[in-house]
């Protein structure tokens, strides 16, 4: 494919959307009685806690914790859907067959006779609900995993991205597959969909920093250096095969090398065959993965294992591959960032009432109402679109559609007080005086319960306020009676300074939190307080380099939460000074 052609299809993919069949994916059913709890035994998510209808990533490892398996499990009432590619089936019913013993559970390869399509990007949903028989049964479509008809056609729709947008993929019996794809098919292509290549999805899914077992991780690496720990594993949910070495790990800080970004410079276009070594005056620093040149980066990026101490978010390698040198800089998954469909829609609704505010014309106001639909196809559940719609509705004359927007936004939320008020107001309109004077009376009552949860509400919060502010101080007092004996307890120290943060107290905090740092640099969660203390006082230079270095600090060692944290922290402190200027 040219690369103009890449370009133009990645623009599509994440603006409309794009569609295909999946010949390499599997599904493995577990049925029975005892399902949960022997996948609760042998995989690294809580299973327990997978409510119906939802879905997680999970693994299955060896004894020393390498992967042996990396999967999307969907819980179905009480049986559950595992899929992966197909040779992973294969590996993961055998590994569950080998384990059950007396278990109550029953494993089904559903392989060979189901087939897959995907429908991914933002226009995903409102192509598949073309499907439904229904209108009503749009909501069904809000959970990870739904059974249903499409075109009349039983399949079961699964929420999940192929290549960094969302969307679903959808599965069906082989006797129904290809009269199910050629009418999928032709509504995708009239919502201007494209169809997903190979290479739309690897350049797609590389940007958006998705690992694939097999070629990017495999049973050669320990979960927690393919990044994945936060998203696959639950350290609280007791035994399961591999668990004791995931917990020396974790105890023992970052492992020696993980699965990063690397975003080189100086318009590089060219790839790098997989396993290709970066090397520094320190040796060999990196392996290379998974790489495309990014269309949306305008250079190559790859996904690479870098060692601990060079994965330091920004940080610029110079170094060698294959006797060239290149510049690379560390970055942290994903390259690129795709927008959510609420996200997506949220534009359109405040996009719409921008154009509308400043309409003088009936153009500006059609512009308008489209972005509202176009808001709701992206999310059914935004009430605030609902109500603009209506109201713009109304005033163009369209009382019958608004009244039934609003109806539409009570069947969402029977308390709204703005569409029970609208339809006393249309109804009016319409003559409807006895339906008016219902509406009325409902939103007056709405209005008082809320003013009554209002102050309840704000009681508890006072409530709870003045008992995190009695905590606090009793912690503090213990921090400091432990201080008074040993003026070096690193725990002491940083209890005290977050103590004093919680209280407002950022001047007093800022020695105790330093301190904790001068005795142990690697303990990340001090920088996180400092940071915050100094935002406090208005020294944002000071909080901008202690988020800084605390950030290479987490990354260094693996802390991923604390580094989370402190990036969203950094990221929204540049964006206040920003728009302050």
């Amino acid at each position: 494919m040219l690369q103009t052609s890449i370009d133009s299809s990645l623009y599509t993919l994440r603006e409309s959307g794009a569609f295909g069949r999946l010949e390499d994916m599997g599904m493995l059913s577990v049925l029975g009685p005892d399902a949960t709890r022997f996948l609760q035994s042998q995989t690294t998510n809580d299973v327990a806690k997978l409510a119906e209808l939802s879905t997680q990533l999970s693994c299955i490892l060896d004894r020393k914790a390498h992967v042996k398996a990396f999967f999307q499990l969907y819980r179905k009432h009480k049986s559950f859907r595992i899929l992966a590619d197909k040779e992973q089936i294969a590996k993961i019913l055998f590994h569950l067959d080998t384990y059950r013993f007396a278990d109550k559970v029953e494993f089904v390869d559903e392989t060979e006779r189901v087939k897959f399509f995907a429908v991914q990007g933002p226009k995903a949903l409102q192509c598949i609900a073309k499907g439904l028989h229904s209108a009503s049964l749009i909501e069904s479509l809000q959970h990870d995993l739904c059974d249903t008809k499409l075109f009349h056609h039983p399949c079961l729709v699964f929420k999940k991205s192929i290549c960094g947008e969302e969307g679903f993929v959808i599965c069906t019996s082989a006797a129904d597959a290809n009269d199910l794809a050629k009418e999928m098919e032709t509504v995708c292509r009239q919502a201007e969909m494209i169809e997903l290549t190979p290479e739309l999805i690897e350049t797609a899914r590389i940007e958006s920093g998705m690992p694939i077992y097999g070629v990017d991780f495999s049973e050669t690496n320990f979960l927690p250096e393919a990044g994945l720990e936060e998203k696959t594993i639950s350290y609280t949910k007791g035994c399961f095969l591999g668990q004791e070495v995931l917990a020396r790990v974790k105890s023992q800080g970052a492992p020696t090398r993980g699965l990063v970004g690397l975003v080189f410079g100086d318009g590089v276009s060219n790839t790098f065959p997989i396993e290709s070594k970066v090397t520094t005056d320190s040796g060999d620093i990196a392996w290379i993965k998974s790489n495309c040149y990014s269309p949306t980066l305008k250079t190559t990026i790859a996904l690479a294992f870098v060692k601990r101490d060079f994965r330091v978010p920004d940080k610029i390698l110079d170094a060698k591959i294959d006797g060239k040198h290149y510049k690379a800089t560390v970055k942290m998954l994903p390259f690129v960032q795709s927008r959510s469909l609420d996200d997506r829609a949220r534009e359109c609704y405040e996009q719409a009432l921008r154009i509308y505010v400043k309409a003088t014309d009936d153009v500006a106001q059609t512009e308008a109402v489209a972005l509202l639909r176009q808001a709701l196809e992206l999310n059914p559940k935004l009430e605030d679109a609902y109500e603009a719609l209506g109201v713009i509705l109304h005033k163009q004359g369209q009382i019958d559609e608004a009244i039934q927007l609003m109806k539409t936004l009570v069947e969402l939320n029977a308390d709204s007080v703005m569409a029970h008020t609208n339809l006393s107001v249309f109804y009016v309109e319409k003559g409807l005086k006895d339906e008016a004077e219902e509406e009325k009376a409902i939103s007056l009552s709405i209005r008082m319960r809320e003013a009554a949860l209002q102050a309840t509400q704000t009681q508890k919060d006072e409530e709870e306020k003045k008992r995190r502010v009695e905590e606090a101080t009793q912690r503090l007092d213990m921090f400091t009676q432990v201080l008074e004996i040993d003026s070096e307890d690193l725990l002491a120290n940083y209890g005290i300074g977050s103590c004093l943060v919680a209280l407002d107290k950022f001047e007093q905090a800022l020695p105790y939190l330093k301190k904790a740092i001068e005795i142990k640099s690697t303990h990340t969660v001090a920088y996180v307080s400092l940071a915050e203390a100094y935002e406090g006082l208005g020294r944002d230079d000071e909080a901008i380099d202690t988020y800084t270095t605390g950030i290479e600090v987490a990354s260094k060692r693996g802390d991923m939460s604390p580094m989370n944290d402190m990036q969203r922290r950094l990221i929204a402190l540049r964006a206040r000074l920003k728009n302050a200027q």
